[in-house]
């Protein structure tokens, strides 16, 4: 049987539900205030992933089950935005930035309760 210890983190963002994702035994995720960190334990380092505004709150992050994308839920003042990155690069590449679906024009809500990718990382159902 083997412990679980937390050695190391820094500023996690303690009121979203299940916000760490471990993408492998190497590299993981974890929001943290203004942004999302992508550490790799391997090399020491990590990718930021930042918001564009002061304002916008993260309400949800998902990963896909293939560990290649990263869908986050953002409530801006009057809109809220699904937006999904392609994590799946190299450690030295920039993060891409691949889709953002507005939900003001489709429904009259603003807050995002679920996020969740389908079994074969094609589709995102969004609640």
């Amino acid at each position: 049987m083997s412990l679980l210890s937390i050695k190391h983190i820094f500023g996690v963002e303690s009121s979203l539900p299940n916000c760490i994702f471990y993408l492998d035994e190497h590299c993981y995720l974890y929001p943290s205030s203004r942004h999302i960190i992508l550490y790799n334990i391997d090399y020491k380092s990590q990718r930021l992933i930042s918001y564009e505004n002061q304002f916008d709150k993260l309400e949800l992050l998902s990963v896909s089950p293939n560990k290649q994308y990263l869908g986050i839920a953002l409530n801006r003042l009057d809109k809220c935005d699904i937006i999904i990155y392609d994590i799946s690069e190299t450690i030295t590449t920039p993060i891409r930035q691949t889709k953002i679906l507005s939900l003001k024009q489709r429904i009259h809500s603003i807050h995002v309760l679920s996020l969740v990718f389908s079994t074969n990382s094609k589709f995102l159902l969004v609640l």
